[in-house]
């Protein structure tokens, strides 16, 4: 029996409170402190969830048929607010009284979570400076591979850092994510602003430690996904395609066969577990990659040392495989009448919605505090291969109606790639027979990218079939025979009834 729980802004109570802040170029996201009603696709049997508001009775309707997720607890706190839900757990005896003894699953570690978990978890410190995108940045300097940025801690070096890459640079806060904290540096007048932004900070006695890394062309955003034991072992878990716009996440999917290499991209986090490992850190770990147009992976942007909603995809993968379909995670931003909410969605998806089997559906995973003016929600897509954006676009044209309208337009999937067309040549990596891989392995040749582009502005193409080499077939044949088979559930305790 577990306890599932967590914060979903943990990056903001991580990052310490001494640092010099990026200008805003966004605003906070009240949409976040409802996310951990998605935890709720990760519960078996017996399993305790603890979120922060009620979770909707259609929403758990619908997971029982979509993902058998049934038989499981559920505590609503049905508390307000902005600080950790495991400082309000602790912060209530009942609570308290009704976990005691159980296993404590988060999505994150924070100094609360740690202490609710009896410091059966990974120190708190610790998971803060692996999930830091400055020790993500020093490793893989330290191991050689591509994609490295630059640590700068003075206004003056990120002003020379900037200059140096001609204004083609991103500038990111160590403890960023989802495009927040992030600003693209294009011309001198951004740079001369953020300049006399942290210049006024640091004279009131701030602290500079931000990453300058070079804005590549790319083609396509992906994650790598494991689970790293207590004692260092680990499991690859696979893969998933992001869908970004501008540098929001707004969907994982199945990578298309032949697009990344999956037994090249395990050995190459055979490379980096270690290190992680030796910090402490054990748990859930997703690994931010990148395609370039070239053909280049960066396989190491950045490291989450928690669970993510690539992990989820991925749960969502499996269900989906047991009958023959695809799954895909799905964020939309829909404006909403007043008087309206969560269960007018599911009014409007009508005949969409899945029902658990071999027929394609949707399946609403949150959205149960959703009310005028608007919000978000993340869905579920179970389709057949290939099938993703006409499944996204009957999505948007079913939830247009006169009480709910999405914002944006649901645009391609970032699926459609050329195959991978060989390693280049590498020394041996220490403890790997074959060529390292840490030396800008090409994932596959351009398909007709557009530099600079994002995944989801630069509409890629649609899905299409692809020729994988012989050799690569092999590898890929060979990580899939070590990996777990498509039916085990992520994150689910082994011999758990489904």
């Amino acid at each position: 029996m577990t306890v599932r729980l967590g914060t979903f802004d943990a990056e903001s109570w991580w990052r310490p409170a001494d640092l010099a802040a990026l200008p805003s170029v966004g605003w906070a996201d009240p949409a976040v402190g409802a996310m951990d009603e998605l935890l709720a696709a990760f519960c078996a049997p017996n399993d305790l969830l603890i979120t922060r508001h009620p979770l909707a009775a259609s929403i758990r309707e619908g997971l029982e048929k979509a993902l058998y997720n049934k038989d499981f607890d559920h505590l609503s706190l049905d508390a307000p607010g902005s600080e950790p839900i495991e400082r309000q757990v602790l912060g209530d005896p009942a609570v308290l009284v009704r976990i005691r003894g159980r296993e404590l699953t988060p999505y994150a570690v924070l100094p609360e979570t740690w202490k609710l978990a009896e410091q059966w978890l990974p120190a708190p410190e610790i998971v803060a400076e692996v999930n830091s995108k400055t020790w993500s940045n020093e490793l893989v300097r330290e191991l050689g591979l591509p994609g490295a940025g630059r640590v700068v801690r003075s206004v003056d070096e990120l002003v020379t850092a900037v200059t140096a890459l001609q204004f083609q640079a991103l500038i990111k806060d160590p403890y960023g994510v989802s495009g927040r904290a992030l600003i693209q540096v294009a011309t001198p007048g951004v740079l001369r602003a953020v300049e006399r932004v942290l210049r006024k900070q640091v004279d009131a006695g701030r602290r500079v430690e931000l990453i300058v890394q070079e804005k590549y062309a790319k083609q396509h955003d992906f994650s790598g996904h494991l689970l790293l034991d207590r004692n260092g072992d680990w499991e690859f878990l696979g893969l998933q395609l992001m869908t970004n716009r501008g540098f929001r996440h707004f969907g994982s999917s199945p990578v298309p066969p032949g697009l990344i290499d999956e037994g090249w991209y395990a050995e190459t986090l055979a490379e980096v577990v270690p290190a992680i490992a030796k910090t402490g850190y054990w748990g859930p770990v997703g690994v931010d990659a990148m395609l370039l147009d070239d053909g280049t992976v960066i396989p190491v942007l950045e490291i989450n040392a928690r669970q993510s909603l690539g992990l989820l995809s991925l749960e969502i993968g499996c269900r989906a495989a047991e009958h023959g379909l695809t799954g895909h995670l799905w964020q939309l931003e829909l404006n909403v009448a007043p008087g309206k909410g969560i269960d007018d969605v599911f009014v409007a998806l009508g005949n969409l919605l899945y029902d658990g089997g071999t027929a394609p559906g949707v399946t609403v995973l949150s959205g149960s505090t959703l009310a005028a003016p608007g919000g978000r929600i993340y869905v579920a897509i179970f389709c057949p291969t290939g099938e993703i954006d006409r499944w996204r676009q009957r999505l948007h044209a079913a939830l247009t109606t006169p009480d709910l309208t999405p914002r944006g337009h649901p645009g391609p999937s970032p699926a459609g790639a050329s195959p991978v067309h060989g390693h280049p040549a590498a020394s041996p990596a220490p403890g790997h027979p074959a060529a390292s891989p840490a030396r800008g392995h090409p994932g596959s040749s351009p398909a007709g990218g557009h530099p600079g582009s994002s995944p989801a502005d630069g509409h890629p193409a649609p899905d299409q079939p692809a020729a994988i080499p012989a050799s690569h077939q092999r590898a890929a044949a060979d990580a899939a025979d070590s990996r777990p088979p498509k039916s085990r559930h992520l994150l689910r305790e082994e011999g758990q009834d489904d």
